[in-house]
């Protein structure tokens, strides 16, 4: 891993840590809000999260055999 700004890789990575610990802290908050608002438009939110975690599952896991499949094998 090379230095973001002269700064040491662990701090380049806490700092991308804590980014997105308080985007989920947001983004935990502004569904709680759309939940207790509009709960038809909550649950179409929901169904769309799970659709893209699903597309990402299979993304990851395409991703996964292709290097595996071109990966030679050590002997």
């Amino acid at each position: 891993m090379s230095k973001a700004a002269g700064q040491p890789p662990t701090d380049t990575l806490s700092r991308v840590v804590d980014l997105l610990v308080e985007h989920r802290i947001k983004l935990d908050a502004l569904e709680h809000v759309l939940k207790e608002t509009n709960p038809l438009v909550h649950e179409l939110y929901l169904g769309t999260i799970e659709n893209l975690q699903a597309q990402k599952a299979a993304e990851v896991n395409r991703v996964l055999t292709q290097t595996f499949k071109s990966k030679p094998t050590e002997s």
